[in-house]
């Protein structure tokens, strides 16, 4: 889909990621608007999900050969959001199985009380 598309909307879509990010709203990536507003509306939708990250993360290593990449300040947009979202832990994370399930700060509490 072209990106001009998105233009008429860009101003509803930064209102609804920018009410998503609350105090974070001075991470919002201005650049990504101005360049790929079919990203940003992506990025709105998603947040607050694990969906995001893994779009981000599609974004950020892209799989296929070929691809230019992004603009510098475009890429370091991403790359913030995805940190951003990942710290703020706003995305539940899927339930890991065998050891990767044990808290490492619970299991050393257990240890110290035994010895």
């Amino acid at each position: 889909m072209d990106e001009t598309n998105y233009s008429e909307s860009v101003p509803l879509i930064r209102a609804r990621l920018l009410k998503k990010m609350g105090e974070n709203a001075g991470e919002y990536p201005s650049h990504v608007e101005q360049r790929f507003p079919r990203i940003l509306a992506r990025i709105a939708e998603l947040w607050g999900s694990p969906e995001l990250d893994a779009y981000l993360e599609e974004l950020i290593l892209p799989d296929r050969p070929g691809r230019q990449g992004f603009p510098h300040e475009v890429g370091l947009e991403l790359f913030r959001l995805a940190a951003l979202h990942d710290a703020l832990r706003l995305a539940p994370k899927p339930s890991a199985s065998g050891w990767a399930s044990i808290d490492e700060v619970s299991w050393q509490k257990d240890e110290d009380k035994e010895g």
